[in-house]
């Protein structure tokens, strides 16, 4: 239960963290203004017990000002830093806008995911997609297209592209395309792990997995998808 209760509180502040990189802003001016004042009024005090009363209230202030600025520090690392490595919450698929006419995406055998030029992903109700899974550069090996899974995923793939920046994978249901970012990193991959799904909580059904590389400029590249099948845990 702390788990879960310290797990609410950091979403929560990454949430909402525009009202309150707002509002330790403001309270960092009016503790730079407080700060001032007493500076200056300690400058020009003259008796001893005017001095101390001068000297103690720039002591407050700088304190106060001091505690803000960390605070924001913190909740700019926690951000950029603890943020983008928090797993998605799994929402529900969105079952009522499948579109059962669809062509179902085939299993391939290993060899064919390998693949060295972009290939279109089949329109998926409306959505038309773009996927671009290149050998050594871009791709997921593990799970293969078409693959069943459950429980948790361990994800294998490759992420090796010219001015990268870092990457992000995420998850969709099939039908109506709603990307749910899993988790990031910014570490170049090859061949090596990149991350975890948890699919536990998730509706059986298929689904469409993507690894999106951005630039280091932050501009997202055209991703890797794949299909997958999640079964129940047995």
């Amino acid at each position: 239960m702390n788990d879960a209760f310290l797990n609410s509180v950091v979403r929560g502040l990454v949430t909402f963290s525009a009202g309150i990189f707002a509002v330790l802003g403001l309270g960092i001016l009016v503790s730079l203004r407080k700060f001032f004042l007493s500076l200056r009024e300690w400058q020009t005090s003259v008796f001893g017990l005017e001095r101390d009363i001068a000297q103690r209230k720039l002591i407050s202030a700088s304190t106060g000002l001091t505690l803000l600025i960390l605070l924001l520090i913190g909740e700019f690392l926690l951000v950029t830093v603890i943020g983008p490595q928090m797993p998605a919450e799994p929402s529900e698929p969105n079952t009522a806008d499948f579109n059962p006419f669809a062509t179902p995406t085939a299993t391939l055998d290993p060899e064919s995911e390998r693949i060295n030029t972009p290939v279109p992903t089949p329109t998926i109700g409306q959505d038309s997609l773009v996927s671009e899974c290149v050998e050594d550069r871009l791709e997921i090996t593990s799970p293969g297209n078409g693959e069943e899974v459950s429980g948790t995923v361990e994800l294998i793939g490759t992420v090796n592209i010219e001015n990268f920046g870092s990457y992000k994978y995420e998850y969709s249901t099939t039908g109506a395309v709603d990307w749910v970012t899993i988790a990031a990193g910014n570490q170049l991959k090859i061949e090596e792990s990149l991350g975890f799904w948890y699919t536990s909580a998730l509706t059986p059904g298929t689904y469409l997995l993507q690894l999106v590389p951005l630039d280091n400029v932050g501009n997202e590249l055209t991703p890797c998808i794949i299909s997958v099948e999640v079964v129940p845990e047995e």
